[in-house]
Formats: structure tokens, C-alpha cells, sequence
């Protein structure tokens, strides 16, 4: 038997990686992983805004405006990330720079501020890369070897919103009116809108070649709420709740993998979370290296 040509085991290599990345759980298991490590930052300024917004009509505006800023080559490139989470009468919206302080305060501020309500407090701070990160998450960084016993029960959804096509005016409202109206009835949850896209974003780099195949998008929206820890609990309201954000929004958005909705059937999540074309790369990827199906789930890729 002739050898395959290098440039065709090349690409039969890349496309099983490919696949690994993003669609593991249906294609194999990785025991060794490579990294290519980057230095780390001198510093990174760390920023924290809490607006309060009066009504859905002030939200919808100011998060247009943010999305119009997020879009600007003259303020933001991908230096710059950050992410929205509404609540019914206010934004906390969180970010990072990895640049000077002085920048970020004469340039970079006064564009994402401008037409925003005065925001109620403001944390501006450089620090180190690892004291960035800790800042971020609101604790240390280090964990327990052994006895970590954080969980949560919990249901979510996503969305990913399209560089072409951002958040009209009208779904901010609808989307801002059902968080005024329902929020604060439901006793726990988050919404979180982050920048994946805008200038130059290492996100929607098509270098960085995996099964993820959004790398158009602009915003990721995370809804996320506990269902009740009661033996007779009823996580119906919990699930409602969060299908209704993603529904003011209106249809036809991907949905992020990492943010898994259980309650979609393994058709539904194959659209929601791949592209066509990804998707039936993976499915004869999958007919090669797990013909019998080994690795399985609800939702995984199917043969």
C-alpha cells in the first residue's frame, strides 16, 4: 500500500484535532495536551461600572450604545473585553485593558460612558496579570487538592449574536422590558452579555481552527437561574424563566456549547451549537475513529 501524501496526513491530523477541539465528548479521549505558554502581562487595568438604568427604554438605549462602542476600531481593538449584567434596574459591567491606565482613563472611558447614566460607583484599578484574575473571580485563586464541594443546580441557555447583525433596538426593549417585568420575582439568576467580536478579536481569529464554528459572533449571552434544592421541587417556573429571555430576543440565534441547555434534543442542539458544515464534518470524523458510538451523550454527534 502507497503512503498518503504529507499534505494529505497533514490535513487528516488537523481535521481530528479540529474535531477535539470543541467536540471531544463525541470523538475520543485526549491524554496528553500541549501547550504553547505566552508571557504574562506587566499589568492590566481592571475596570467596574455599576450604572442604574430607570426603565427598559434607558437599558435599551444604553446597551445600544455600548454595542455601537464595542463596534468602534478608533476606541476599542483587542486589547480591550468586557461583559453586561443587567439586573432590573441596573448594569454591572466588568472589563479588562491590557494597556496603561492613563490610556484607559482619557480614551477609552469617556466613549463607553458617553450617553450612559452617571454611573453610581466606579472601580478603576493595575494590577498584576494573577491579581487581575483574581479581582475578576472575587476570591484566590488557589483551590483544595481534595474536598471541593461547590456545586449548583442550575438551568441555562445561550445565545451568540452575530457581528452582521447586532442587537436590534426592538430586542433590547423586549429584552429589557421581560427583565423588568420578571426578574425580580425569580428568586435566582444572571443574564451576562460578553464581547466575543468587535475590532480584531482574537476570538474570531479563523486560524484558531476547532469544532467551534461561530467565529462571526459579536455578544454571548449567558441566562443562567438555581432551581429550587427541595426534594419536591419544581424547576418548571426556573426553566420558563429562562426560555423567556432567550425568547424576548427573538429566533434564529447559535447557541455556545460550554452553556449547555439540557432540554434541547440532540437534532435542535447539532443546529443550535454547529454549523451545518462543521457539523457533518464531525459526523464522518465520528464514522472513522468511533463508528459504534462509543462516546455518547444526548446530544452528541450521532453516526
Amino acid at each position: 500500500m502507497e503512503s498518503a501524501p504529507e499534505l494529505e496526513l497533514e490535513d487528516m491530523l488537523l481535521t481530528e484535532a479540529t474535531a477535539l477541539r470543541g467536540a471531544a465528548d463525541s470523538i475520543g479521549i485526549v491524554t496528553t495536551f500541549y501547550f504553547q505558554t505566552q508571557a504574562a502581562p506587566d499589568s492590566v487595568v481592571n475596570w467596574v461600572y455599576e450604572i442604574p438604568m430607570a426603565n427598559p427604554n434607558v437599558s435599551a438605549n444604553s446597551f445600544s450604545h455600548i454595542q455601537s462602542f464595542a463596534l468602534n476600531a478608533s476606541v476599542i481593538d483587542d486589547r480591550t473585553g468586557f461583559g453586561v449584567t443587567p439586573s432590573p434596574s441596573s448594569f454591572h459591567i466588568s472589563g479588562t485593558y491590557h494597556g496603561d491606565e492613563v490610556t484607559f482613563r482619557s480614551k477609552i472611558a469617556p466613549e463607553f460612558l458617553r450617553t450612559l447614566p452617571i454611573p453610581a460607583s466606579t472601580k478603576i484599578k493595575t494590577l498584576s496579570w494573577l491579581d487581575s484574575l483574581a479581582d475578576m473571580w472575587g476570591r484566590p485563586l488557589p483551590q483544595p487538592l481534595s474536598g471541593y464541594n461547590e456545586h449548583d443546580d442550575f438551568y441555562a441557555k445561550s445565545i451568540l449574536v452575530p457581528e452582521t447583525a447586532p442587537l436590534s433596538p426592538s430586542a433590547l426593549l423586549r429584552y429589557f422590558t421581560y427583565i423588568a417585568t420578571n426578574g425580580s420575582s425569580t428568586p435566582s439568576w444572571f443574564s451576562e452579555l460578553n464581547l466575543l467580536g468587535g475590532p480584531a478579536s482574537r476570538i474570531n481569529n479563523p486560524r484558531y481552527s476547532s469544532a467551534y464554528s461561530a467565529r462571526d459572533s459579536l455578544w454571548v449571552l449567558q441566562h443562567y437561574a438555581t432551581v429550587p434544592s427541595s426534594a419536591n421541587r419544581d424547576t418548571q417556573p426556573t426553566i420558563d424563566f429562562v426560555n423567556g429571555l432567550n425568547d424576548a430576543l427573538g429566533m434564529g440565534y447559535g447557541g455556545y456549547p460550554n452553556y449547555v441547555d439540557p432540554e434541547l434534543s440532540a437534532s435542535q442542539a447539532h443546529a443550535v451549537y454547529f454549523s451545518q458544515s462543521v457539523y457533518e464534518r464531525l459526523v464522518s470524523i465520528k464514522k472513522v475513529v468511533d463508528p459504534e458510538g462509543l462516546f455518547w451523550n444526548p446530544q452528541a454527534v450521532r453516526v
